[in-house]
C-alpha cells in the first residue's frame, strides 16, 4: 500500500490546479476568503511549483537509490564469484592426518591467519604438537587459486611406536590420541585477504567425519607397495641368515 501513496500524491497535485481554478471562477458561494483572486493564484502557483520540485527531487532520489542498490548487488555478486575462498579439510597423507587448507576460489588469497579451539589442542599427548599447529596458523601464508597447504596433525596408525617432532611416542598413546581426535570438535577461526577485502574464517566441524573416511579409504597402490617391501625384507633376512 505504501508504494501507491507517492503516485496518488502526484495525481492529486496534477489535478489540484484545475480544481482550484474551477472554484475561483465558479459562481458558487464558498464564504468570505481573505485575499484577492490574483493573490490566491500566485499562492497556488508557488505552492504547486514547490510541490512539483519536491516530487521531482523525491523521484530522483528514489532512482538513485535503486541504481545504487543494483550496483551494490552486482558488485557483491562479482566479488562472490571472483574472490578467493578457503576450504579446510582433514586428509590422509603418508600415514599422517593432515589439515589441508585450499584456495577453491578464483583470486589470490593472502594474509591467512587462523587458530584452533583449546579442546582440539588438548587432544595431543605433547604440547609441542599443539604449538606447531598454532604457529602454522600465524604465518600469514599466501595461496593462489587451486593451490593448497598441508599441515601434519598426527599419525593415522600406531605401527610399533612413532616419533613425533623427534620425540618417541608409545603405541598405546598414539592409539588413545587417534580415538580422541575422532570425536573432538574442531573450531578454526581467523581471517584472510582477497580482492582487497578481509573475510572471516569460522569453521566448525567434527574431525571424526574426515578421519573415518581417511581410515576407510586406503590407497591400493600404497598397500601393494608396503606388501612388496615387507616381502623383500623377509627375503633379505632369509639370505642373510644363510
Amino acid at each position: 500500500m505504501r508504494k501507491i501513496y507517492p503516485y496518488l500524491l502526484i495525481l492529486v497535485i496534477g489535478l489540484l490546479p484545475f480544481i482550484i481554478g474551477k472554484l475561483i471562477v465558479s459562481p458558487i458561494d464558498i464564504g468570505n476568503i481573505a485575499g484577492s483572486e490574483s493573490d490566491w493564484l500566485l499562492f497556488w502557483a508557488t505552492y504547486i511549483g514547490a510541490s512539483a520540485t519536491a516530487i521531482m527531487a523525491w523521484l530522483t532520489y528514489k532512482m538513485f537509490r535503486q541504481n545504487k542498490d543494483l550496483l551494490d548487488a552486482q558488485k557483491l555478486r562479482w566479488e562472490t564469484e571472483r574472490r578467493g575462498i578457503l576450504s579446510f579439510s582433514v586428509v590422509n597423507i603418508k600415514d599422517l592426518f593432515c589439515l589441508e587448507v585450499q584456495n577453491i576460489g578464483l583470486s589470490v588469497i593472502t594474509d591467512i591467519t587462523f587458530s584452533f579451539n583449546q579442546d582440539f589442542l588438548d587432544c595431543f599427548p605433547r604440547k609441542e604438537i599443539g604449538d606447531y599447529l598454532v604457529c602454522s596458523g600465524t604465518n600469514r601464508s599466501r595461496l593462489v587459486p587451486s593451490s593448497l597447504k598441508d599441515y601434519p596433525i598426527f599419525p593415522n596408525n600406531s605401527e610399533d611406536s612413532r616419533k613425533i617432532l623427534g620425540v618417541p611416542i608409545a603405541k598405546n598413546v598414539v592409539d588413545e590420541t587417534i580415538e580422541r581426535l575422532k570425536s573432538v570438535q574442531i573450531e578454526i577461526k581467523g581471517s584472510y585477504l582477497t580482492i582487497e577485502k578481509v573475510y572471516e574464517i569460522n569453521e566448525n566441524f567434527k574431525i571424526g567425519n574426515f578421519l573415518t573416511n581417511a581410515l576407510m579409504v586406503e590407497n591400493g597402490v600404497e598397500k601393494e607397495l608396503k606388501s612388496i617391501t615387507k616381502g623383500i625384507n623377509k627375503i633379505n633376512e632369509t639370505l642373510q641368515a644363510k
